[in-house]
């Protein structure tokens, strides 16, 4: 029996588009499913360079199966072979994705809020979605800004949406997180995220220059929601500077870390400089003029032969920069002095006999 006939027998909804059978639509049946499947095959009989679109639904249940898909172009000996493979991996899928279901996620959604997700996601488009999960529960959307940076919105689907709204994460300052909650859809939440993508251009630059031009101590590992900076600006003293996502070219709030002694000229030079801040003038510029700096200082470089016992930004207790990820926030306001001592060094230090002999 031809090709053809095992196809329309089997498979009668998949139907040739052209006489020279190098595309066929239709919907592929799989049980009690039917899914709309569109299979391009140029050099048919041959499968070399076949491809296939199908409906979300399918495309969600055929996730991570590529590889096999591919495999059967080139092991399959006929178009019918291969639909054959593909309807049973459909089934096996479907068994498997139904078990998985109900052991790790204990659930289902039930069929209007699935229905109402997948068209959703049709009306926001193939092209900004990076992955759905079994379930659809759980949608991760994706943009790139002018600027080449690739941002990703990751969505949460409960049993009532779109009645309970998403869980929304992504790597954007939190309070701008808040105003993409007030959407009402996945794509109205996905435009807002493209907006608010957007209006940070500058805020990220701003911080991206930060990065490179100053000793960074914190956070160890920036992420674009980050909105502060810790700056090592002196010996064992250091600047926190918290900008406004929306206004960063604005005058960045502003904390000295350090001793008294340490710090008193900063703050006196702050103070002085206070009124000379320019919105029009770069960032860092800015920074150095209130500051009273030339320029910042370079970090440090330690190396396994470097003879200081206590390096800049480290504990004199425990000897380390972090512990339980903070920094050290107390200085000592001897002169000669000014190490630097983490608050719980110093709680647990308390309790030791020889304690009061470093009060």
């Amino acid at each position: 029996m031809s090709d053809q006939l095992l196809i329309l027998k089997k498979f009668p909804f998949i139907i040739p588009q052209n006489k020279y059978f190098t595309l066929y639509k239709g919907f592929i049946q799989v049980g009690n499913e039917e899914f709309h499947i569109c299979l391009h095959v140029p050099h048919y009989p041959s499968l070399k360079e076949l491809s296939v679109k199908c409906s979300w639904e399918l495309s969600i249940i055929l996730q991570g199966h590529e590889k096999d898909l591919y495999e059967w172009t080139k092991s399959c000996s006929s178009l019918f072979a291969y639909l054959e493979c593909m309807q049973n991996l459909i089934m096996k899928c479907l068994e498997t994705c139904s078990a998985a279901s109900l052991l790790h996620s204990g659930r289902h959604l039930p069929v209007e809020t699935y229905k109402h997700i997948i068209s959703e996601l049709e009306i926001l488009g193939l092209e900004h979605v990076l992955h759905i999960s079994n379930t659809v529960d759980e949608v991760k959307l994706q943009t790139v800004d002018q600027a080449g940076r690739n941002h990703i919105l990751r969505l949460s689907l409960g049993m009532n949406y779109p009645s309970s709204p998403p869980v929304i994460q992504a790597d954007l300052p939190e309070e701008l997180i808040g105003n993409m909650k007030k959407s009402s859809s996945l794509p109205t939440i996905y435009k807002s995220f493209v907006q608010q993508v957007a209006a940070l251009q500058r805020f990220w630059e701003v911080l991206d220059e930060v990065d490179h031009k100053c000793w960074v101590i914190d956070p160890d590992n920036p992420t674009r929601k980050d909105t502060y900076r810790r700056i090592m600006i002196g010996n064992n003293v250091s600047v926190q500077i918290v900008i406004n996502p929306l206004k960063a070219t604005e005058r960045p709030d502003i904390k000295f870390l350090g001793s008294e002694r340490a710090i008193v000229s900063f703050q006196e030079c702050l103070m002085e400089n206070f009124q000379l801040w320019s919105s029009a003038d770069g960032f860092i510029e800015n920074l150095k003029l209130l500051l009273g700096l030339s320029d910042f200082p370079a970090p440090q470089i330690h190396t396994e032969y470097s003879q200081e016992l206590i390096h800049q930004g480290e504990c004199a207790i425990c000897f380390m920069a972090r512990l339980d990820g903070e920094l050290p926030s107390r200085a000592c306001d001897n002169e000669k002095c000014g190490l630097e001592y983490h608050t719980a060094c110093l709680c647990e230090v308390q309790f030791y006999p020889y304690s009061k002999y470093l009060s």
